[in-house]
């Protein structure tokens, strides 16, 4: 059995969150331990300790501080024989802590942006025996900000393979969002936040509803950037046809209601939302930016956009959704993509591997 002590400091839901979520449940399905170190009240507390994941609450002042001592402390009782830092706050936490002088430090990394190389920064990831990145696009950037390539390994995210939609499932999740039996669904679920592309979705949206004028757009996901989006779809004429739900806790909902998904994020490790929805065997349109090239086979399994460009982007989702054939062609491709290589069983199982290995290795040693 492998004890794991993982850690997340968000205060907010994202697909890092999410897939920590399915690890340590399928941890705990495997018959091993996994605990969590969270901030009380934050959503992945909620939903770790609803699906009888046991807690250590932080507070949210001095997160990391606080997270510090309760690791320490923690680790000094010699219950865990791993320690996962799930984000890079934990990340700092746990280094602060020097859980790494004690058992092994694993660090997940999602994100394609530039690893900061201060040596700080750079202290935190040396001191972990393995980093686990997404994508081979997140793989290079740690190699570029001079990570060893010795302590990298590469885990795809993974997702729950739900059963097929049902006509009466796609029926309520329509009338739930208000949508009509001739209208068309175009889907986007995401923070709502700059690199996240919506305001190019909403310009090419626009574009799009010109030619298809029963189209409509269902945003999914908050964030910062929501007043700015709504005033622009507002701006565009836009606001009938658009909806904003908001974090929507049952997304299934979302995905179930759709004809197209679009995922236009300008800076992705690799997109929780975009392997959902071809898990729900949606056609998708995406940018050919980081990580989601390597998911996306072009014309195969859906359709990338070289051009980071609203005019682009509704071409595409104008062609597809005026092609039938095309539509149930890359939804099955989709799917299947998702079923061999990203499902949430194969990313358990992965890691897994890893932190035994770790351990095992560990043991030898001393």
């Amino acid at each position: 059995m492998v004890r794991v002590l993982l850690v997340d400091l968000e205060r907010v839901w994202r697909g890092g969150q999410e897939q920590a979520l399915l690890l340590m449940t399928g941890l705990k399905r495997r018959g091993h331990c996994a605990e969590l170190v969270a901030v009380r009240d934050s959503a992945i507390a909620s939903r770790a300790q609803a699906a009888g994941i046991r807690l250590h609450g932080v507070g949210d002042s001095a997160r990391r501080i606080g997270a510090a001592r309760r690791l320490r402390q923690l680790i000094q009782e010699a219950r865990f024989d791993l320690v996962y830092a799930n984000e890079a706050h934990a990340l700092t936490a746990a280094w602060l802590a020097h859980t790494h002088r004690h058992v092994p430090l694993v660090a997940a990394r999602r994100v394609t942006f530039p690893l900061s190389r201060n040596p700080i920064s750079l202290a935190r990831y040396r001191a972990a025996a393995r980093i686990l990145a997404i994508s081979r696009a997140v793989c290079r950037e740690l190699l570029v900000a001079g990570v060893d390539a010795k302590q990298i390994e590469l885990v795809p995210d993974g997702v729950e393979i739900p059963g097929p939609v049902s006509p009466e499932m796609r029926e309520k999740a329509r009338t739930r969002w208000g949508f009509r039996a001739d209208e068309t669904v175009v889907l986007c679920v995401g923070a709502l936040t700059a690199e996240k592309g919506h305001a190019l979705l909403i310009e090419a949206f626009g574009k799009l509803r010109r030619e298809i004028t029963s189209c409509r757009l269902l945003i999914a996901g908050e964030g910062r950037l929501r007043p700015q989006l709504e005033k622009q779809a507002l701006d565009a004429e836009l606001g009938s046809a658009i909806i904003f739900a908001g974090f929507v806790p049952d997304v299934d909902s979302v995905y179930a209601a759709g004809d197209l998904f679009v995922f236009p994020s300008l800076e992705e490790g690799a997109g929780g939302s975009l392997l959902r929805a071809m898990a729900f065997a949606l056609p998708v349109v995406a940018f050919a930016r980081g990580g989601v090239a390597e998911i996306i086979e072009h014309g195969r399994n859906g359709v990338l956009v070289q051009k980071a460009s609203a005019q682009a982007m509704a071409r595409v989702a104008g062609r597809m959704l005026g092609d039938r054939e095309l539509k149930e062609r890359l939804s099955r491709a989709a799917l299947e993509t998702v079923t061999s290589r990203y499902s949430s069983d194969h990313m358990i199982d992965d890691t897994a591997q890893i932190f035994e290995e770790l351990i095992s290795s560990r043991t030898a040693s001393q």
